[in-house]
């Protein structure tokens, strides 16, 4: 027998003895009690004597008598999926013997006031605010303190998205209940005036590209298909390419359907599988994308793309848009379809107070040109809410420049990166505001909140190590307060910056302050992220702020 048979036989028999390769399941963690506590309908108007019953999570075992308090506000969606991805919030209440609150956000959920239908009715919908939402919030809290007779500890909010937003304004706006934060993905900066619109899919289609520069192209030469089809009135290849059950009498659903696909892939680009999608769902689009024969149109290519998302479970003949994408105000996606409460929750507030400027530009983004335009949303939000949006109004009460010992972190793949607060912003507070900022290579939305895994980045493991520390150093201010009997102060000291190559990270706390594992051996303040990773240089166009076009065609 010839040495090669032989070293072939040896190879046959190791693949043969290896155990076989695991799924990857995501550690959940344990199971909560749920309480149903009574809030008043509307917290400011002692004339309307409503109620109704709110949903409520609790985790208590890692509780110890003095131990703080970690809240984490409900967001736009059931309160249970907040708590199953917030890994990294359990993993420091276990150290330091946290009572763990999630309180859901009303009119989402299983919290719906008065029921799924009468809760939309306009006298009632009207109640859906955050400032409603923030009363819910601390009177949950102080049900908790209450029922587990927990006297006057610090207690930290956590939250990513929508929920980080709730932190960081329930730590502005009440600093006499919540003492620190940790503002994940919190896009508090994406509103008109702040940023331009065109931010959000400009990430998306810089991250598109990383795995194959030539996939956003594709994603344009697919569009034009789609306009050449409605100009021609050719829409039969919209079914036979782009594999619609039913083709829309407009092409702006088509566009919006496609982009919404996109939106969500590039918010839960994780590295591992996880709520229906692949690992990397991103990169798994682009793949799909090039996979199967190179001869077929860009459309097909393009349903190829899409369908990671749609058709996740490889069985669905045609896509069905009306199932599958619900037409709201957020161009982003409101989740769900026709008649999700979520989903008509979601539109609502984005009809009120969360205006996100998001739209394309067909330059810096691989998207039909689509400005933002005002007033065409408030004639949408007009007539499906009777709402008028009022999209400066946030940031009047919720000052972000007051922040005081938070923590705010972002993702360099996450298209919300650039509305949040970020490094380079650390001069906007004061020297002893004690805030500290992350922009966090290779995570996507809010990935820094959830568990820890073997497929995270190193950098997102880095960051969570630097996290920890900080708010362990923020309780054990606290302790020491609290023992001392004087309040807390955060120490004046001029503002640092500091930038690693795993992660950015910057602090208004001087550089010799932060944990030893964010400060790289020589500081300075420009990322030192690699060129062919780099992020997008986000500059928008003349007139992207602004213009005449639809946002919505209704």
């Amino acid at each position: 027998m010839t040495r090669t048979v032989l070293l072939l036989l040896a190879l046959v028999a190791a693949v043969l003895a290896a155990p076989p390769e695991r799924t990857f399941t995501y550690p959940l963690p344990p199971d909560p009690d749920e309480y149903h506590i009574t809030q008043k309908f509307d917290h400011f108007n002692d004339k309307d004597q409503r109620t109704f019953s709110e949903r409520v999570l609790v985790y208590d075992k890692y509780y110890k008598e003095g131990g703080p308090i970690f809240f984490c506000p409900g967001g736009e969606s059931d309160v249970r999926g907040g708590y199953d991805h917030n890994g990294f919030m359990f993993r420091v209440a276990k150290k330091v013997g946290a009572f763990m609150l999630f309180p859901e956000h009303r009119f989402y959920g299983k919290t719906l006031p008065l029921g799924p239908v009468d809760s939309y009715l306009p006298a009632n919908i009207k109640m859906l605010t955050i400032e409603q939402a923030i009363q819910d919030f601390i009177g949950a809290i102080d049900w908790a303190k209450k029922t587990w007779n927990i006297k006057n500890v610090p207690i930290i909010a956590f939250g990513g998205s929508y929920p980080g937003d709730l932190s960081a304004f329930m730590r502005i706006a009440h600093p006499d209940v919540i003492y620190a934060a940790h503002a994940a993905s919190a896009p508090v900066y994406y509103r008109l005036g702040s940023l331009s619109g065109g931010s959000f899919f400009q990430v998306v289609t810089h991250d598109f590209g990383l795995s194959d520069p030539t996939c956003p192209g594709t994603v344009r030469h697919a569009f034009k298909q789609i306009k050449q089809a409605y100009a021609d009135g050719k829409t039969d290849v919209l079914s036979t390419d782009l594999r619609l059950c039913e083709v829309p009498a407009t092409q702006r659903l088509v566009d919006l359907w496609v982009e919404n696909a996109f939106a969500q892939l590039g918010m839960e680009d994780y590295p591992y599988a996880v709520s229906g999608l692949p690992a990397s769902p991103m990169k798994a689009a682009c793949q799909a994308m090039k996979a199967g024969d190179p001869a077929r149109s860009p459309l097909a290519q393009l349903a190829d793309a899409v369908g990671v998302l749609y058709n996740a479970t490889k069985d669905l003949k045609c896509f069905n848009i009306s199932e599958e994408y619900y037409t709201c105000a957020d161009i982003t996606g409101c989740g769900g379809g026709v008649g999700d409460p979520d989903a008509m929750s979601w539109d609502y507030q984005s009809c009120t107070d969360l205006i996100s400027n998001v739209d394309t530009n067909g330059e810096t983004d691989m998207f039909p040109k689509a400005l933002f335009n005002l007033t065409a949303l408030t004639a949408y939000c007009q007539k499906t809410w009777n709402s008028v949006p009022q999209p400066y109004a946030l940031l009047k009460r919720y000052d972000i420049s007051k922040s005081r010992r938070i923590v705010y972190t972002n993702g360099k793949l996450d298209p919300w990166y650039p509305g949040g607060v970020l490094p380079d912003m650390l001069s906007r507070f004061p020297a002893s505001a004690d805030v500290h900022a992350f922009l966090i290579d290779g995570a996507a939305h809010h990935l820094d909140l959830r568990a820890d895994v073997p497929q995270d980045p190193p950098a997102v493991r880095a960051a969570r190590d630097a996290i920890e520390k900080i708010l362990l150093g923020w309780l054990n201010q606290a302790s020491s307060s609290s023992s001392s009997s004087s309040s807390s102060s955060s120490s004046s000291s001029s503002a640092s910056a500091s930038s690693a190559s795993s992660a950015s990270t910057a602090s208004t706390k001087p550089a010799s302050s932060l944990p030893a594992s964010t400060l790289p051996a020589s500081t300075h303040a420009a990322s030192s992220r690699p060129a062919d990773n780099a992020a997008p240089a986000l500059a928008a166009p003349a007139g992207v702020l602004l213009a005449a076009a639809a946002l919505l065609a209704l």
